[in-house]
């Protein structure tokens, strides 16, 4: 009998448990990926982000191909129209079994039981697993049973439940009856934008994990925090479209340590805590739904009388704050995709307490940029900045940028990177640049806000609402 394989955000061929078992059990398997079209608008899916994809579904159709399987990719409008055309597939193809690897956000969580519905009414079964976490949520739970708000006991559970994993090896399988791979990549309905940057395929994306591991890792504790070193492993837009897996990922860390998840010297140990961080976000969206809907987590902070400052906030959109550092982050953002964790945290603190302007605007315009979008990481990280999520940062700490300037690109050789009217400007003025820049005159946008008169607005306005 033949299966079908409904991948999503697991676009790769290993550590694929939907797909490990379609091909263990069955002789013929075929792959459907599905587009909705305007689900990935309504979710602001970046055209950098979907550039990404689309190349790296023409990859991977050859890798499956090398394996005999089938792969087919259907355009259609919103997640709500999934069942019915992989069933129409299904019945046409002789197929009565689809695999899948879970999702946890909300619309995929509805989208899967809408599905489900539709095949059972048509003999078809769904079988989802959750090759897309190195622990599913229900395995992670308090001594209560329920789940973790706060990420050091969460992180610790975590490894507890990692350790007790010994499955580490890649499945092999092989299907006995090939099936016919002439199936074209449709053309692509939705804006792209170049991400020629990101090599696609699994063989390139081995190589960038492995290079990292080799060289890199040993410093990543060291490194992650300074945005003009190459510190990070840059694997992000590949874990958001599935292409690598975690599993994946904690099989190349074992060989540093015999003792894995324990023992890892500081540099891998401390990336292995990113990975945990990028989980629990996950499992906060299965648990609190409520989070897919735009609501802060803290239901006491839900009333924060946010400004209506569109000036503002375009002015922080296209980097033009007159804060060096946080234009230079915002510029690397619009122009690559991308932006340096550390910068995220910064920027992100910036338009919510400097601005005082409603967190989940600066949510969708990253999602709306970010080559690796993930909604459950983003939603946490701007919660997290906002001091509105689990687990927040405290509302009264409220970053000073130029102290971070200072902090973390001392000598001024990332915003020099991104702000080009400052690559001139001396170090020991380059965080702080007006004064020397109005003496000679130069181009660069005066500060939008007063730094200490905002942080004291924002610290006001907080604890109105906090004290009710």
């Amino acid at each position: 009998m033949a299966a079908v394989v409904w991948f999503r955000s697991d676009l790769r061929t290993v550590d694929n448990p939907a797909l490990d078992a379609a091909c263990e059990n069955h002789d013929k398997v075929y792959g459907i990926f599905l587009v909705p079209q305007e689900t990935w608008v309504a979710h602001d899916w970046a055209p950098i982000k979907v550039d990404l994809w689309w190349r790296h579904l023409a990859e991977f159709k050859d890798e499956l191909a090398e394996k005999g399987i089938g792969f087919s990719v259907f355009v259609i409008d919103r997640f709500n129209q999934s069942g019915a055309r992989i069933a129409d597939f299904c019945e046409q193809h002789g197929v009565t079994r689809v695999y899948a690897n879970r999702e946890y956000p909300l619309d995929e969580v509805n989208r899967d039981k809408q599905a489900q519905a539709c095949f059972q009414q048509r003999d078809i079964e769904l079988s989802l697993f959750d090759g897309n976490l190195l622990v599913a949520p229900a395995h992670v739970k308090t001594k209560q049973g329920g789940y973790y708000k706060v990420f050091t006991p969460f992180n610790r559970a975590w490894r507890t439940e990692v350790n007790k994993r010994d499955d580490w090896a890649t499945s092999q399988w092989t299907v006995a009856d090939t099936v016919d791979t002439a199936t074209e990549i449709p053309p692509c309905p939705l804006e792209r934008k170049d991400s020629q940057a990101y090599p696609v395929g699994r063989q390139a994306i081995m190589g960038k994990l492995g290079q990292f591991i080799e060289h890199q890792v040993a410093d990543y504790k060291a490194k992650r925090d300074q945005p003009s070193v190459d510190g990070t492993s840059m694997m992000s837009a590949y874990f958001e479209m599935g292409a690598i897996a975690p599993k994946t990922v904690a099989r190349a860390l074992t060989s540093l340590s015999p003792e894995f998840p324990y023992g890892l010297e500081p540099g891998a140990d401390t990336w292995l805590t990113e990975v945990a961080w990028r989980e629990f976000y996950q499992h906060l969206m299965f648990h609190e739904p409520r989070l897919s809907r735009g609501e802060n987590y803290q239901t006491e902070t839900q009333g924060l009388p946010w400004r209506e400052a569109e000036d503002d906030f375009q002015a922080w959109c296209e980097g033009r704050t007159g804060f060096p550092i946080v234009d230079a982050g915002m510029r690397q953002l619009n122009e690559t995709g991308w932006m340096h964790n550390r910068l995220r945290m910064i920027v992100a603190n910036f338009l919510v307490k400097d601005l005082l302007i409603d967190w989940r605007k600066g949510e969708q315009y990253f999602m709306q940029n970010l080559i690796d979008g993930s909604f459950p990481a983003n939603n946490g990280g701007w919660q997290w900045s906002a001091s509105v999520g689990t687990d927040a940062v405290p509302y009264f700490r409220v970053f000073n940028p130029v102290r971070q300037s200072e902090k973390f690109d001392p000598d001024g050789t990332y915003i020099r990177t991104w702000v080009k009217e400052l690559a001139d400007v001396p170090s020991k003025h380059i965080h702080w640049p007006h004064s020397y820049l109005k003496q000679r005159k130069t181009g660069y946008v005066s500060p939008i806000v007063d730094h200490s008169e905002a942080r004291e607005r924002f610290l006001s306005t907080f604890k109105q609402v906090k004290n009710g």
